[in-house]
């Protein structure tokens, strides 16, 4: 006899224990995925950071032997493609941590709550969502523009330092993943922009409501 037997109601059918042990099965898988996908998004999320320092050391690197060695210019040359392409890494690493939010959200959130009974479980990322100020996105909004600006500023520099048909090539090449970038970019935000542009609008709108409330209140 084991101690799951002695601890069973003896009024407990063993239908509704092969039950009760199928849902704790159950919860139990979907803790476990829950985990797995969270460290997923966290390891995706501190390798995108470590992207971001790597590329800045590396641009710090070839800006001290331009400036400081007296190195050929046309080396920053390299900076548009680097950004471009640690660039397009991070954008996907975001896609897929969205990816994961959604999939939490749409189906497993719906799963726990039919396991539990509780509509409060899986809550995370909704109230993050809501608890995210305008400081924070700034941030994720101007760590996105590290890249497209920091290309843009070396193919800027070295335009009149071309002078023959491969630096023109290489500018070019620079100018064209940049491109690259900058769509996948738009792409990847086109709902985040349609949201500031928006809010751009009614701010905008505010303000001009209020002019003219204090210049309606103004006349005599």
């Amino acid at each position: 006899m084991t101690w799951n037997d002695l601890a069973r109601p003896r009024s407990a059918p063993p239908a509704d224990d092969a039950a009760a042990a199928r849902a704790d099965n159950r919860t139990n898988l979907l803790v476990a995925e829950y985990n797995a996908i969270r460290a997923m998004m966290a390891q995706k999320s501190a390798a995108s950071h470590a992207l971001v320092g790597a590329y800045l050391t590396v641009v710090a690197v070839i800006l001290g032997f331009v400036v400081a060695n007296r190195a050929d210019p046309r080396l920053l040359l390299a900076v548009p493609v680097l950004a471009a392409i640690s660039g397009i890494t991070i954008l996907r690493r975001r896609r897929d941590r969205e990816a994961a939010n959604s999939y939490i959200r749409e189906v497993l959130r719906p799963l726990a709550v039919e396991c539990s009974g509780d509509d409060r479980v899986f809550r995370w990322d909704d109230f993050y969502a809501q608890q995210r100020d305008a400081r924070s996105l700034l941030y994720e909004f101007g760590l996105q523009l590290v890249f497209p600006l920091s290309g843009l500023v070396c193919l800027f520099v070295t335009l009149p330092l071309l002078g023959s048909v491969g630096d023109w090539s290489a500018w070019l090449a620079g100018l064209g993943f940049l491109v690259a970038l900058i769509s996948a970019y738009v792409r990847q935000n086109r709902a985040h922009l349609r949201r500031s542009v928006s809010g751009v609008r009614s701010l905008r709108l505010g303000v001009v409501r209020r002019l003219r409330r204090r210049g309606g209140g103004a006349l005599p």
